[in-house]
C-alpha cells in the first residue's frame, strides 16, 4: 500500500493539472500527498439520464413521494429511510417510499405505499423510462449515505427538481447545495431526525416549490453534462495555452 501511495504521489507531482468532481477529493488529496493547490480543479459531474423537459415544479403535494436509490442496502443508510418512512407514518404523515436498486434486508409488513425495485438498468429504455418517471413524481431523494465521494443521483434528482435530504459526509456537500436543492444532515442523524426533516420542509408548501425551482437551477447551472465539458474544455484550453507560451519563451 506505501508503495502505491508513492507512486500515486509521484504521478500527482508530474500532472499539469488533476481535475476532480468535489471539494472533498480535493483537499483530501492536498492533506494527504501534499499536492500543489493550484493545479487541481473541481469540476461537478452530471446526470446520467436525458435531460428532462417534463420536470415539475407546481407538483401535488397532498401526499409526499419519498424515493431511496442505492445498490448498497447498509452503506446507503437504507435502514435510517425506511426508519423515517415508518416514523412518519406514525405521525399521520401521508407518504410514500420507493426503493430502487436494494432488497430490504429485514422481513416488514405488506405495505402498498411501500414499493422495492430491486434493479434498474438505465442502458435499457424500459428500465430509465421507469427510473424517470418515479422521479418525474418524486418530493424528496432521501440518502443517508455513510459515504459518498461526489453522488451522480443528486444530479439526476435535480434535473426531475427533486430536493435531496442526505447524510453531510464525504463529498456529497458539492452536489446538495444547503437550502438551493436539499438539505444535509450530521453523519449520525437518526431515522427521527430524517422524518422530522422531511415533514418541516414539507409543511411550508410554498418554499418547498421555490426549493424546487432552485434544486432545477442547480442542475441547469452546474449539474449538468454540457457545464462539465465546458469547464474542462476551458481548463484543457489554458494548459495548451500557457504551455506554448512556455515553450516560446524559452524558444526566444
Amino acid at each position: 500500500i506505501k508503495k502505491i501511495e508513492m507512486m500515486e504521489k509521484k504521478l500527482l507531482n508530474k500532472y499539469t493539472a488533476i481535475i476532480y468532481s468535489s471539494e472533498w477529493a480535493k483537499q483530501s488529496t492536498i492533506n494527504y500527498y501534499d499536492i500543489e493547490p493550484g493545479k487541481i480543479h473541481v469540476v461537478e459531474f452530471g446526470a446520467n439520464i436525458p435531460t428532462p423537459s417534463d420536470y415539475k415544479i407546481d407538483i401535488q403535494t397532498d401526499i409526499c413521494n419519498l424515493v431511496f436509490i442505492g445498490k448498497n442496502w447498509q452503506k446507503k443508510g437504507g435502514d435510517k429511510v425506511l426508519g423515517a418512512y415508518r416514523k412518519l407514518k406514525s405521525d399521520g404523515f401521508r407518504c410514500t417510499l420507493t426503493i430502487i436498486g436494494s432488497i430490504i434486508r429485514e422481513s416488514y409488513d405488506e405495505d402498498e405505499n411501500l414499493v422495492i425495485i430491486p434493479y434498474l438498468d438505465k442502458s435499457k429504455p424500459e428500465h430509465l423510462e421507469r427510473f424517470c418517471n418515479i422521479l418525474q413524481e418524486a418530493h424528496f431523494l432521501v440518502l443517508p449515505t455513510e459515504f459518498d465521494a461526489f453522488g451522480i443521483v443528486f444530479c439526476e434528482a435535480s434535473a426531475y427538481a427533486v430536493p435531496s435530504i442526505a447524510a453531510n459526509v464525504g463529498g456529497v456537500s458539492q452536489p446538495v447545495r444547503e437550502g438551493k436543492n436539499g438539505y444535509l444532515l450530521m453523519p449520525d442523524a437518526t431515522a427521527e431526525d430524517y422524518a422530522e426533516k422531511i415533514k418541516s420542509v414539507f409543511a411550508d408548501k410554498e418554499n418547498y416549490l421555490k426549493l424546487r425551482m432552485s434544486s432545477r437551477q442547480e442542475f441547469e447551472t452546474r449539474l449538468n453534462w454540457e457545464v462539465w465539458s465546458e469547464k474542462v474544455n476551458k481548463i484543457l484550453e489554458e494548459i495548451v495555452e500557457e504551455h506554448h507560451k512556455n515553450n516560446g519563451n524559452k524558444q526566444q
